[in-house]
């Protein structure tokens, strides 16, 4: 399979930029827009994995392009980044089925994380129907931003509904784990990368099977 190809929506040059530069470094195919107009016009004419986009752009918001996105294109996956985080921002990206939602400043290997999580996922549904098995592979964990309180976090159902994903931190542990930088404190749930494989064995059968 070749490069992923994603879109970066981002005003700020330099952000986008150093963006564009690590998701590169990472193995991605990274195009760039400036504004939610330009990146609707980009998604009419080309085909992306995953859509990263500032919440503040020039024009429409990163919101509205994306609900926009959606209706070109249902399959758009994607996920927000500002430095102006609130709640009623979270619950529609929610409502509009983004992702995530990352709060500026973050850790790139955060950005990373979530969309390799969502291209894996992508994966298995494009190997529906082949003969695979899933061998565990890397655990990912993210970083606490809510001091545990999972309940004003809008997006900890969906971590708890997502494939994949188990509960690393009991509630005993949390009041340890408060107390602790906060750079170090994981977050209560953790997803579960798998490698796909396929099984030698009944490529083999299979072959037989046609030669006879």
């Amino acid at each position: 399979m070749g490069k992923r190809k994603i879109l970066l929506v981002e005003d700020e040059t330099l952000l986008r930029e150093a963006l564009k530069e690590w998701l590169e470094d990472d193995g991605y195919n990274v195009e760039v827009a400036q504004s939610g107009e330009e990146a609707l016009e980009k998604i009419k004419r080309e085909e992306y994995s995953f859509v990263v986009l500032d919440l503040r752009l020039p024009g429409i918001d990163g919101l509205q392009a994306f609900e926009e996105a959606k209706d070109i294109k249902p399959e758009t996956k994607g996920l927000i980044i500002t430095a102006y985080p609130s709640e009623e921002t979270q619950q529609r990206a929610r409502d509009i089925g983004l992702i995530d939602y990352l709060p500026k400043p973050f850790q790139i290997d955060d950005l990373e994380k979530i969309i390799s999580g969502a291209l894996e996922e992508l994966d298995k549904k494009e190997a529906q129907g082949k003969d695979i098995w899933l061998e565990l592979g890397a655990v990912s964990f993210r970083i606490c931003t809510r001091n545990y309180e999972c309940g004003h976090c809008a997006f900890a159902q969906d971590i708890q509904d997502r494939f994949g994903t188990i509960a690393v931190i009991g509630e005993r542990e949390v009041e340890k784990f408060k107390r602790l930088p906060g750079n170090q404190r994981l977050c209560r749930y953790t997803s579960v990368h798998f490698v796909k494989k396929e099984k030698a064995e009944l490529k083999s059968k299979k072959r037989a099977k046609t030669r006879g």
